[in-house]
């Protein structure tokens, strides 16, 4: 089989190239290793909403975007997706072993940020709308990738262990350099500094876990509370108002227990754990949720590696270094979000990549 550009990775950074690719009417063939389009992205829905039309799903990774994220704001309105403001009116609650739990005020301090109504899978599900179905293979990764004169040969690996070679003129790698460099063999090889420069790239989210849990109604904001709250006791170290605006309540935590000890627990327990917390802080009523969803991306083999159980305490500078961005001369790409040259690890940070990946002018 033959193609102009491999796409490797369905999540927003390869959808979106190759949603640019299709409106450009170039040869394009996108294959994800999952079941399912976008990767770090993932929404999960209340078993009594999945299927339905009523776009309420509450997001187990990428959550918000910002003012300022403006590939973001014109994608969703080219799509025609609503967007609603993130809920923060109200006190906070902090918190720790000595002091127990105490409310406080923030104002000026939380920063406007932005939600898809309805979960940010929308926008994954809009832009595959757009892009022909037989240019997207589920269930396919990439093994291998070999430099043959003018053109790459990829090793394709399906899901009933059928192999296949798809021949390209260029690849684009849209998945974690990290991932790419552990997952993909590469012949020849990349020089070694180019090799573990890619491998100290941090993959954003792989060590993060999340849990949910939704309710019928926000009866914290009756106390007036923003849902709001940070911890030194935990599980959860940071929690948010996960409410749609039309539809069931929630509250989310980024858990704060390190990814290496995460593996020790059960996530029954975790999950257990996590209910207490959001009962001590925010009332009784946090102690019944309707439905729990808990998301531990370190466990998830397409997002990531060992390199990633390490915690990130600060964003990274992500960017790819100069020996990186024109390997096999242009031919090999990398263009998830960690690659970007402006707002990486961010979901602006993957339009970014896409673009200029797929040479559309930067606007």
């Amino acid at each position: 089989m033959k193609t102009e550009t491999l796409i490797i990775g369905g999540g927003l950074s390869g959808l979106y190239a190759a949603y640019l690719l299709s409106r450009q009417e170039r040869d394009f063939l996108l294959i994800e290793g999952r079941n399912r389009l976008g990767g770090r992205i993932l929404s999960e829905a209340l078993p009594s909403t999945a299927g339905s039309n009523t776009f309420t799903a509450f997001d187990l990774g990428p959550t918000w975007y910002w003012p300022d994220h403006q590939r973001m704001s014109r994608l969703l309105d080219e799509l025609g997706i609503e967007n609603f403001r993130q809920y923060t009116n109200g006190a906070s609650r902090y918190e720790d072993p000595q002091r127990g739990v105490e409310s406080f005020s923030n104002p000026g301090q939380m920063p406007p940020s932005f939600r898809v109504a309805g979960g940010m899978a929308r926008l994954i599900d809009r832009l595959a709308e757009h892009i022909p179905t037989e240019r997207l293979r589920l269930s396919n990764r990439a093994a291998g990738i070999t430099l043959q004169g003018g053109h790459l040969e990829v090793a394709v690996r399906g899901a009933a262990g059928t192999e296949q070679n798809i021949r390209a003129d260029r690849v684009l790698m849209a998945l974690p350099p990290r991932l790419a460099m552990r997952s993909i063999s590469l012949e020849p090889a990349l020089p070694v500094p180019v090799h573990q420069a890619l491998l100290a790239i941090p993959t954003w989210m792989a060590g993060h876990a999340k849990v949910v849990a939704v309710y019928d109604r926000p009866f914290w904001r009756d106390q007036g509370l923003s849902g709001h709250a940070f911890s030194h006791i935990g599980p959860a170290m940071e929690i948010h108002d996960a409410s749609q605006p039309d539809g069931p309540a929630a509250l989310f935590g980024f858990l704060g227990v390190p990814a290496q000890e995460r593996r020790k627990i059960d996530p029954a327990a975790v999950r257990a754990a996590a209910i207490a917390q959001f009962e001590r802080l925010f009332g009784p009523e946090a102690a019944q949720p309707t439905a729990i969803f808990l998301k531990d991306w370190i466990d998830d083999p397409l997002t990531a590696t060992e390199d990633d159980l390490a915690p990130l305490y600060n964003h990274p500078e992500y960017g790819l270094p100069a020996a990186a961005q024109h390997l096999w001369d242009g031919r090999l790409i990398f263009c998830a979000t960690e690659a970007a040259s402006s707002y990486g690890g961010y979901l602006e940070g993957a339009l970014v990549a896409a673009e200029a990946a797929t040479g559309k002018p930067s606007t």
